[in-house]
């Protein structure tokens, strides 16, 4: 780890830890789902479809906003990763599929099928996630304001429905270290609104566990602007 990954808005890693986190999950849940279970089996579905909402729409997030702020400084950096997601939307589509076929008509070796697809799937994303953390995101601070990184940011959150952040922050917010989680619900408890604020805080109840949560809530305590009566 760098000093700039301490001091400076990471645009990746963030989001890549909540995925990791999420696809890890949902591969160890669809190796001990029971087929034969009609509860486990629309559980792993219902674990599977935000999930992909979630991947679908990072990676068109990194395609329209991330990758693009070296479009006029270092286009060759970004060429790579513009080009997996190509290859690795063909695999996740290919997935999708899957997915649906099996949960519509469980059986057990479909089942595993699907469990060594989805494990396939994984182990093609992970090198993508860590080229874009050491390769893409060191040029952009290299050759990028932190300015122009913050916009950046607000218009890939601008293009974030409510339903994907909320999947985001489930990920997110049990997949990061104990100062990154607090840095986050700091800056929410002081700059967005308290319905934001609470929402959070509710993910939170539902994802952390007791002292994570109780830590979490201090945080959002001390951090929130004061109330003039």
């Amino acid at each position: 780890m760098t000093a700039d990954t301490l001091v400076r808005d990471d645009l990746f890693t963030h989001i890549h830890k909540a995925l990791r986190l999420g696809l890890f999950e949902l591969t160890a849940q669809a190796g001990r789902t029971d087929w034969a279970d009609p509860a486990e089996v629309a559980a792993l579905g219902e674990r599977w479809r935000p999930l992909l909402a979630l991947l679908r729409a990072h990676t068109e997030h990194e395609d329209r906003h991330i990758l693009r702020i070296l479009d006029g400084v270092d286009p060759e950096t970004t060429e790579p990763a513009g080009e997996q997601h190509r290859d690795l939307d063909d695999l996740l589509d290919d997935l999708a599929d899957r997915f649906t076929a099996v949960l519509a008509a469980p059986d057990p070796s479909a089942g595993l099928d699907l469990y060594r697809d989805l494990a396939r799937f994984v182990a093609s994303y992970l090198p993508h996630l860590h080229g874009e953390e050491t390769v893409v995101m060191a040029r952009v601070w290299e050759l990028c304001g932190d300015e122009e990184i913050a916009l950046t940011r607000a218009r890939f959150m601008a293009d974030t429905t409510p339903d994907v952040m909320a999947t985001t922050l489930e990920y997110m917010l049990p997949a990061l270290d104990r100062p990154t989680r607090h840095a986050l619900v700091a800056r929410l408890a002081a700059t967005a609104p308290p319905p934001v604020l609470q929402g959070l805080l509710q993910i939170g109840e539902r994802v952390l566990d007791p002292a994570a949560l109780a830590d979490v809530r201090v945080v959002a305590v001390a951090a929130a602007p004061p109330v003039h009566g």
